[in-house]
C-alpha cells in the first residue's frame, strides 16, 4: 500500500500544497510549527476520519479561511488505486467520497488507507490511562475489519442507553425488567469486542516480542496480556451475563456500567516490569515502537496490504541502536518521516517545509 500524491487546499497550516510520494522512505523537514505535522496529519485524516490532534473537525479549517479545507490523497494497492477526498465545510461538517462516491459512514473509509502513527504524543500508549491502550487496540483493528468498527459504534450507543437506564430507573421496580432488554444486544456485542481484542493482542504479542528484542538488542523481552473480566472464554456470553448479574447492585448504586470491554486494558511488561507502572521513559518509548512495528506485520498477515507508517518527529527520541533497528525493519515499507534537520538517511526522498510550502529536493 502506498499514498502516491497528497494534495491541500486550506488545511490547518496550508493554503495550497501539492505532494508526489515515493513508495519508500521519505524524509520531511524544516522548523518547527513550519506545517510537517499538519501534512502527516492529512494522511491519518483520509486514514480513520479523524485527526491525530485535532478534537473538531472545524479546527482543521486554515484560520481566517470562510471557505472550507480540503484533503485529496491517491491510493496504490497490490491490485488496485483508489482516491480519497475529504471536505471539511465551513460549518465544520465532514464529507467524504471514495473513487468519486459518498460515503455516509466512516465504516466505510476504514481499509482504504491503512497507515501506522507513532509520533510522541503516542508515548501515553503505555505511561497514561487504559483510554488509550483500548483506542490503540480499537484503530488497529477497526482499520482491518469494518464489522468490529460497526459493533463498536453499536456497544458506545448501548452503553450509553444502559447507563442512561441505570440512573433514570434507579430504585424503581421497573429497572430490573429495562435492563433485560438493553442487555441482550449488550452482552452479545461486548462478547464480540473481547474477542476480537483478544486475538488482536495474542497476534500481535510474539511480533512485538522479536520486534522489541531487536530495539533492545535482546536485553529486555516484552509481554503482553489483553486484561478482561475473569470470563469464560468457551461460553463468553454466558459468563459475561453471569458477571453483569452480579455487578448489577453496584451499578444500580453507582448509576453506571462497571462491567465490559469499555473497562479493559493491556497490560504491557519487559522482562516482567509492568511498563505501565514502572517503566523508564527509554522503555516505554521502545515499548510502543515495537507495538507500532508489530502492527504492521498484522495489518500485513489479516489484509494482504502492508499499511503506511507515520513517523511524526520522533528520530530525536531513538538511540543510534534504535535507529539502526528501525530502519531494518521498516525496510520496504513506505515510511514519511518529518524531522526538524535534514538528518542523513540511506536512500531517501527529502521534502523541505518552509513558507507553508513543501518543495521536493532533487536526487
Amino acid at each position: 500500500m502506498q499514498v502516491t500524491s497528497v494534495e491541500l487546499q486550506n488545511f490547518l497550516s496550508y493554503e495550497k500544497a501539492k505532494v508526489t510520494l515515493g513508495g519508500g522512505l521519505s524524509v520531511v523537514y524544516g522548523e518547527n510549527a513550519g506545517g510537517k505535522t499538519n501534512l502527516i496529519d492529512s494522511i491519518y485524516l483520509c486514514s480513520v476520519g479523524r485527526s491525530s490532534r485535532h478534537n473538531r473537525d472545524k479546527d482543521l479549517i486554515k484560520w481566517g479561511t470562510e471557505s472550507g479545507a480540503k484533503v485529496t490523497l491517491n491510493v496504490k494497492k497490490r491490485f488496485s488505486r483508489h482516491t480519497i477526498e475529504l471536505y471539511i465545510d465551513p460549518q465544520g461538517k465532514k464529507h467524504i467520497l471514495v473513487d468519486k462516491l459518498p460515503v455516509s459512514k466512516i465504516g466505510e473509509l476504514m481499509g482504504v488507507l491503512n497507515v501506522v502513527f507513532f509520533s510522541p504524543q503516542e508515548m501515553r500508549l503505555i505511561k497514561d490511562s487504559p483510554q488509550d491502550r483500548r483506542r490503540f487496540m480499537d484503530i488497529g483493528i477497526s482499520q482491518q475489519c469494518k464489522t468490529y468498527f460497526y459493533a463498536l459504534q453499536k456497544y458506545n450507543a448501548l452503553l450509553a442507553q444502559r447507563n442512561k437506564i441505570l440512573k433514570t430507573y434507579k430504585g424503581r421496580p421497573a429497572l430490573k425488567d429495562m435492563l433485560k432488554i438493553v442487555d441482550t444486544d449488550f452482552i452479545k456485542v461486548a462478547s464480540y469486542i473481547i474477542r476480537e481484542r483478544k486475538k488482536f493482542i495474542e497476534e500481535l504479542s510474539p511480533v512485538a516480542e522479536e520486534r522489541h528484542f531487536m530495539l533492545t538488542s535482546g536485553k529486555e523481552k516484552l509481554a503482553l496480556l489483553y486484561e478482561t473480566e475473569n470470563v469464560d472464554y468457551q461460553n463468553l456470553e454466558s459468563s459475561l451475563a453471569a458477571i453483569m448479574e452480579g455487578a448489577r447492585e453496584n451499578d444500580e448504586r453507582l448509576e453506571y456500567t462497571t462491567i465490559g470491554p469499555h473497562r479493559d486494558d493491556i497490560k504491557i511488561s519487559a522482562s516482567g516490569i509492568d511498563l505501565r507502572r514502572f517503566g523508564s521513559q527509554g522503555q516505554q518509548r521502545s515499548a510502543v515502537l515495537s507495538l507500532k512495528l508489530a502492527e504492521i506485520a498484522i495489518f500485513e498477515k489479516r489484509t494482504g496490504e502492508t499499511p503506511v507508517l507515520l513517523l511524526d518527529d520522533v528520530m530525536s527520541e531513538l538511540d543510534p541502536t534504535r535507529r539502526e533497528a528501525l530502519f531494518k525493519a521498516i525496510d520496504g515499507i513506505q515510511t514519511i518521516i518529518t524531522t526538524t534537520d535534514r538528518v542523513e538517511f540511506p536512500v531517501v526522498t527529502y521534502y523541505h517545509v518552509k513558507d507553508k510550502q513543501v518543495a521536493r529536493e532533487q536526487e
